[in-house]
């Protein structure tokens, strides 16, 4: 809301959004309706872009502000957070959504650093869970040796 002195009076008017808030919305409705496969593959993008750059941690990137690759890195992981996140809300109808919510989600569990990094493995898995539970399946956790295949 917005006051407005006007005369002495204090008249109240609505926000509206502008031209950028509503071109902003448009962007966001088009992705809610995208194929979710698709957040799966750039999520999956941006994680190997994340484990390239880790492997050479130290260098410099002066074309990008100088940072290094770690911290090139840790935005690549950012980005496949938020990929995450756009697969994990919409619910799965379809089984492909569901294998990629479950793929994504053992992908974060096997990485113990994602845990310090954001909260967005707890709510992959609760998605899933949702899902599972909606589609009448049902999941059962089983412990899985670091560097052992993943069982989905």
């Amino acid at each position: 809301m917005k006051s407005e002195n006007e005369g002495g009076d204090t008249a109240r008017t609505e926000a509206r959004p502008s031209a950028d808030h509503l071109a902003r919305y448009q962007r966001s409705y088009r992705m809610t309706t995208d194929r979710p496969a698709r957040f799966y593959w750039l999520w999956q993008e941006a994680m190997a872009h994340a484990l390239l750059l880790e492997q050479q941690p130290e260098r410099s990137y002066p074309q990008h502000g100088d940072l290094t690759g770690l911290q090139l890195a840790e935005g690549a992981r950012a980005t496949a957070r938020f990929f995450a996140f756009l697969l994990a809300e919409a619910p799965a109808r379809e089984t492909e959504h569901f294998e990629a919510k479950i793929m994504v989600y053992e992908a974060m569990v096997f990485d113990e650093d994602e845990f310090r990094r954001s909260r967005t493995p707890w709510m992959v898995e609760a998605a899933m869970q949702q899902d599972a539970h909606e589609l009448g399946i049902n999941l059962t956790k089983v412990a899985v040796t670091p560097g052992t295949e993943s069982r989905h």
